[in-house]
């Protein structure tokens, strides 16, 4: 069977959100070309998808990929492009100062990937640079991130894309970007209205936080949840198929109110060496999660870009 035929037979899988908020990030299929994890994606009945940005898929330094290929790709499958996952991984050898330039051009180069695939999203990593050897030297690190941010997200807003800060994982609770409230604090401050946070729910658990508290307390800043599961007390960076690790799912399910959350669905998976059956798991939470006559239903928005499928 040819892939077009495969993916035609899908059943859509994200119609029980009209196939506009909820997401699939291609990190599920990293080990495999772009080209190949969209297909996937695009067979396995989704129709919305993140790209990924750091060192594989659409990295702006991975010359294996031309965006415009991507592009007619994308079309052909009937996937919308709505976010991408900007870079973080850095040259360490280089200058701190150096170091926060790199990162800055990067993201500036996954804007314009982002305006040519259409998406209206950018997840950034609070990426700071230096050496924690003092409390003067941690704010000042705190503050070139926050300049760099603010700079960034008036760069997105004259491309119309949203900037959405993913909080981190972290033993020390020092790291910038740890405390969703801290990043929350900081985009309510810089006066920018698409400059939001992206609640990646296994980075909540790493740091043995609460996903439903988090999200309930900042969702009118939240733009994307990074949705995955993680296990209280490991301090590892799991990213489980939801329903394996300790999230309270149900209670999670009762927070995501349309009335409420607006912003992006985006299940973002580590594949665990099987990314075929990761895929097929993350697929049936999906239809148990949503498919509750109680989910928040999506009023009609944009259309999806491509052919529908």
């Amino acid at each position: 069977m040819k892939p077009e035929e495969q993916i035609e037979r899908a059943d859509r899988v994200d119609e029980v959100l009209g196939g506009r908020k909820l997401v699939y990030s291609t990190t599920n299929f990293i080990k495999f070309p772009l080209a190949e994890a969209l297909k996937r994606i695009a067979g396995g009945g989704y129709r919305n998808v993140e790209i990924w940005g750091n060192l594989k898929h659409l990295d702006p330094r991975n010359e294996a990929e031309d965006i415009h290929e991507v592009q007619r790709l994308c079309r052909r499958l009937g996937l919308r492009v709505t976010s991408i996952h900007a870079p973080f991984t850095l040259d360490h050898s280089r200058d701190p100062h150096q170091r926060m330039e790199d990162w800055e051009a990067l993201v500036r180069r996954s804007m314009s990937q982002a305006v040519t695939l259409g998406a209206g999203q950018l997840v950034v990593h609070p990426v700071t640079a230096g050496v924690d050897e003092s409390e003067a030297a941690f704010r000042e690190m705190v503050r070139r991130t926050e300049d760099s941010l603010v700079r960034l997200a008036d760069a997105a807003g004259g491309m119309e894309i949203e900037l959405a800060i993913e909080n981190m994982p972290a033993h020390r609770n020092r790291r910038y970007g740890r405390d969703p409230g801290e990043l929350y604090d900081f985009v309510r401050r810089s006066g920018r209205d698409n400059l939001g946070l992206c609640l990646d729910t296994g980075h909540v658990v790493f740091n043995n936080g609460d996903a439903v508290r988090e999200l309930e307390l900042y969702v009118d800043r939240i733009f994307s949840i990074h949705m995955n599961d993680n296990i209280w007390g490991m301090h590892m960076d799991l990213h489980l198929v939801p329903g394996s690790g300790s999230v309270d799912w149900e209670s999670f399910h009762a927070a995501l109110s349309v009335k409420t959350f607006r912003g992006l669905i985006v299940l973002e998976l580590d594949s665990r060496g099987r990314p075929s059956s990761i895929f097929g798991e993350a697929r049936e939470f999906v239809r148990k999660f949503f498919s509750d006559p109680a989910a928040p239903d999506v009023s009609p928005g944009t259309a999806v870009a491509g052919e529908a499928l």
